[in-house]
Formats: structure tokens, sequence, C-alpha cells
């Protein structure tokens, strides 16, 4: 059977890009190799309690916003509902203790109050976020051709090039001298994987925006809802999808352009156009049968670095989180200003020490957990490297000491905690790599660092012609919002294939 596209992986990408395609009336195949859709944003229940894999809330869902605009264009908005959070985070650091929320005013006074010592550079930094979002608007709304507004970028938006090169400790630092706050300023490192010495100060401007600056929702029913809408629409479209169906081969005209994908089952289907939601290393290693082009490929991916993993413990408990303190439906804890001594910390697997969040889902949607209970997760940033060489024995036994340790720590705002507990399921860098098709359990893909950022991050478009990447590996980034704009790029590079 001959299908317009393939696509591969229905993660957020993959089913931005198969919604895209078949709305536009191109005849679409998505393979998923599990059950559900969602790729590593997914949801699993445990006892009744439903636990959100690795989403915590997204933004761009405002009236105008990039993904809100996407939903409405394809018909998707109508499915579901969203629930606005209130506020994004209650961060606490050894001697601070607020709560962000989505308004720059009140952060900056906030700030300012703080460190009324740095008042002036506070000012003068927040100018620069805010030329830098007005550049960045004028960028993507203008309907000058992309090659053009890349020839005139250092004319017309000079604060994304700056951005592009130097990191968030750089961008910050010209403005603010005080090491604490400039360590609150980047405490959304942990969504990011990379400490403000190395991670690049264009993504860092682009979640900070995301989070301070606009409203941020939860799908109301959980993500899966949002994603099985997607799902119901390709199908509307005249479409398919087949879940439980890995694809195990990618077939070339000797790695000059593709000509089909094979499954598990040997089924063969054959498609001018493929794109893949897999992570490039699979897609580009593995998947293609040319070993030419997986040799020339190999040399490339191997010089690239990649982010940060987690240890995240799932809790479903007999009563609410909101009846122990957890007052906000998301807790950042820091035990340090410096998030390169953080950072250090989750490399060592030092977890006494390093940073951690609580998320509380059914604060904000309560239908997640059984009537009168609570649900919670807590993450912390952690390395493959901490769990890869330990036995099945040392695994099982690391995990459930691991997840004790953060327990205890959380037990510090959460008093009665630990008796609570109803239901327990503990992810480490290995489950993210098994589940989440992760090498090293890399939950943000490539890290994003200045070099594997803008315009040099990893490309959508590949050297075998008709093949196409998408999601978080791959431009623009990590990320909910940042994977469905890579799923509208990646098909609309297929549809100019299409159309050649």
């Amino acid at each position: 059977m001959e299908y317009d596209a393939i696509i591969i992986g229905a993660g957020a990408a993959g089913l931005t890009a198969a919604v895209k395609l078949s709305s536009l009336g191109k005849k679409i195949l998505l393979l998923e190799k599990q059950p559900v859709p969602g790729g590593f944003a997914t949801t699993f229940n445990r006892k009744g309690f439903i636990f959100e894999s690795a989403w915590h809330c997204v933004d761009g869902l405002q009236e105008g916003g990039e993904l809100r605009n996407f939903l409405e264009e394809y018909g998707i908005i109508q499915k579901i509902n969203f629930i606005e959070l209130k506020d994004f985070s209650r961060i606490i650091y050894p001697e601070h203790d607020f709560t962000a929320g989505f308004n720059r005013d009140s952060f900056v006074k906030y700030l300012k109050k703080s460190f009324p010592q740095e008042s002036r550079g506070i000012e003068r930094l927040f100018g620069a976020f805010d030329r830098f979002y007005r550049q960045l608007d004028r960028y993507s709304y203008s309907k000058i051709p992309v090659s053009l507004k890349i020839a005139l970028a250092p004319i017309l938006y000079p604060e994304i090039i700056r951005a592009s090169f130097i990191t968030a400790e750089q961008f910050i630092g010209k403005f603010i001298t005080d090491a604490k706050l400039k360590g609150i300023l980047t405490d959304i490192w942990s969504f990011i994987g990379l400490a403000p010495g190395r991670l690049s100060a264009f993504y860092y401007l682009i979640v900070f925006r995301g989070y301070y600056y606009l409203p941020t929702s939860y799908v109301k029913g959980s993500s899966r809802e949002l994603f099985k809408a997607m799902a119901e629409k390709i199908r509307e479209n005249g479409s398919e999808i087949k879940f439980n169906t890995p694809a195990v081969r990618i077939i070339t005209d000797d790695g000059k352009a593709v000509k089909a994908v094979v499954t598990d089952k040997e089924e063969i289907f054959k498609a001018k156009v493929v794109i893949s939601n897999a992570n490039p290393i699979d897609t580009l290693e593995n998947l293609i049968d040319s070993p030419v082009t997986r040799g020339r490929y190999h040399k490339n991916l191997a010089g690239l670095e990649k982010s940060i993993s987690a240890c995240q413990v799932y809790l479903g408990l007999k009563k609410p989180a909101k009846d122990l303190g957890m007052d906000h439906f998301m807790f950042s804890v820091n035990t340090s200003y410096s998030h390169e001594e953080d950072l250090e910390s989750c490399l060592s697997a030092d977890y006494d020490n390093c940073s951690f969040s609580l998320v509380d889902h059914a604060q904000v949607e309560p239908a997640l957990v059984p009537d009168g209970k609570g649900s919670l997760i807590i993450m912390a940033i952690d390395s493959y490297t901490n769990w890869e060489k330990l036995s099945p024995q040392e695994y099982k036994l690391k995990k459930q000491v691991v997840a004790k340790r953060l327990i205890q720590r959380a037990e510090k705002y959460l008093p009665g905690l630990a008796e609570a507990i109803e239901a327990m399921e503990i992810a480490t860098p290995k489950t993210m790599e098994r589940y989440g098709s992760a090498p090293g359990g890399a939950i943000y893909g490539f890290a994003q660092t200045p070099e594997q950022s803008t315009f040099r991050r990893f490309p959508l478009k590949t050297e075998v012609r008709g093949l196409f990447l998408t999601g978080a590996w791959t431009q623009p980034g990590a990320g909910v919002h940042a994977c469905f704009i890579s799923g509208m790029d990646a098909a609309k590079s297929a549809l100019n294939s299409l159309r050649r």
C-alpha cells in the first residue's frame, strides 16, 4: 500500500505533522510502537491514579498563542478543554520563598524588593527580555520568505542573533552581579537540562517567557485527552494510525531517497515522504537501510552532546497533597543558588543536596485520582551514568533507596507524606531510555548549548531525499510547545517535497 507520507512515532511532533498533512488532503500512515499516542509525554494508571509521565503544563494556549492557533485551525480545540493555572510554581531557596505567576511586572516587583541594590540592573535586564520577545514575534509573524529573513536577521533581529551565540549566564551577567539573584532568575534550568553557564541564552529566553510572561495551562482529563483528540482528527481526515507497530527499517534507493517503511510484522508500506519522530540516533544509525548513510551520520551524531536525564517518583496518596501543605500546583526546591553546584550534585548522585520539584496535577484536575485522594510527582535531574552499570538486584535496591530519600526530603515541606502513600512507581534514566526511546535517557534530546541550539540544532531535513526528522532532538528543541512547532515545520517541509 502506498501513502503520501509515513510518520514514525506518535509523540507530540509526530501527531502534529500528521494532523497538518492529513487536514490538507494527504494520505498519511502514522506508526506508533506504544498502544497509545503521546510518546514521552504519555500517561499511565496505577491503582486508579492517573500520572503524567513527563508533562507538567504547557504554554502557548492563551488567546493568539501558537498552540491554540494550531488547534483552532485544524478543528481540535472543540474536542478538548483547558484548565488555566493560576500561577506557575512556588520557588524555594535557602533565603527566598515566593510564588512565580505569569506576570512579568509582579516578578520584577518581587525581585526589586528582594534585591534593591540591583533595581537598575533588573529594569535593564527585563528591558532586554522585552526587546528579544518583540523581535522574536516580528520574526515569527513576518511574511518575508525565510531565506530573506535569515539574511536580514543581523539588521532586523539583532537581539535574536546575539542570544543565539551566548549562554544564559552571559546574557544575565551583562545586567546582574548578585549571585543569588542570578540563581533565582535561572530557576527554570531544570526544565531545559543545563546549568546557566552552558545553557543557550536563546532557549533560556524562550522557556522563561512561557512561564513568567504568559499564562500556562493543563489539559482537562490529562494530556492523553489532547493526544487522543489529535489521533481522532487524523482518522477523521481519512488517514490511518497503527499502534503497537514499531518501524524497524526505512527502505531507500541506496540512501538517495526514501521508498518505504518496514514494520516489525514485516509489513512494507510505500511512501514518497517519511517523517521520523523517533530520535535521530535510532533513525539515522539503525532504521536507515544504507550502510554508507548510517556511517556518515554516525560520525556526525557521535560528536553531539546528549541532555541530562531524570529520576521521578510517582505517588498515589490517601489524601490530597494540599492537605499535607502542597499549597501550589508545583514546588521548585533548591538547596543552593548556584545551579552549577546543583548540576554537579545531580551528576554525582548526591540525592541529599540536588534540587527537586514537586508536582500536584490532582490539585488542578481532581478527576486524575479517586475521590478524596491525591497524587504527587517528585522529580530530580539525574545522570544515566548513575544507573547504567548496576546489576538487576542493585538497580532494584537503588530505586527504593533513592525514592525513600527524595520522599524524606519532600516531607520537610509536606509533613506526613510517607504515611499517606498508597501507590508508588519509580522512573529512572533507564526507564526514560526504555519507554521514551531516549538514548542515554536524555529527556531533552541533544543538550541545549549555544553550539546545539537555534540554526545549529540538528536539522529537520536529512541528506536522504524525502526523509525528515521532527521532535525534541531536532529544531527548535525540547518541550511540548517546541515539539508542536517542530511537527508543523516538518509537515511544511514534507509538503514542499511532495510538490517537487
